[in-house]
């Protein structure tokens, strides 16, 4: 299940990344679409405030994998918010457990060659920590994995679908 990813892997594809990000805003500038180069721009600094964010919550291997998911699983595109201030720590492990069982069936739910597009939402307050993930269409038949130290749900409507990863906080 564990597909690991090397640190020179991984600023390989970030430097690919990049410069296509700029290849792109080049574009847009060359072509007098500023508009459009202004949002790329602010974009990847949104983007960047969130990694920065997740970051400081102190969960280095939720982390890791959030940042790294778009390349260890190709068709996968996961957007990232992270509004927490803090996270139950000793549940890292638990938490990158679940989103790895989460990609794990969810491919099984993919016709060949579709891209996935989901939002990961991480919120907290002084009692309680949430993970929240997004995708597109009814799931309803994706198993949900039940995993010891937090509560995980799944809503479903016809054009959504939402699992809902809640822990308290410690202490």
């Amino acid at each position: 299940m564990e597909k690991t990813i090397t640190v020179a892997q991984s600023l390989r594809h970030a430097r690919h990344d990049f410069l296509n990000e700029l290849q792109l805003i080049k574009m847009n500038l060359d072509l007098g679409r500023l508009q459009e180069a202004q949002e790329i721009i602010r974009s990847h600094a949104e983007a960047a405030m969130h990694a920065s964010r997740l970051s400081d919550i102190g969960l280095p291997l939720t982390e890791e994998w959030l940042l790294t998911a778009n390349w260890r699983f190709p068709g996968f595109n996961f957007h990232v918010e992270c509004s927490a201030a803090k996270a139950p720590t000793h549940l890292d492990a638990a938490f990158r457990f679940f989103l790895e069982s989460f990609v794990e069936a969810a491919k099984g739910r993919l016709e060949p060659y579709q891209a996935f597009y989901g939002t990961v939402s991480l919120a907290s307050s002084s009692t309680l920590f949430e993970m929240k993930i997004t995708c597109p269409g009814n799931w309803l038949d994706l198993d949900v994995l039940e995993v010891q130290g937090f509560t995980a749900r799944k809503e479903c409507s016809e054009n959504n679908t939402l699992i809902v990863v809640r822990a308290q906080m410690e202490g």
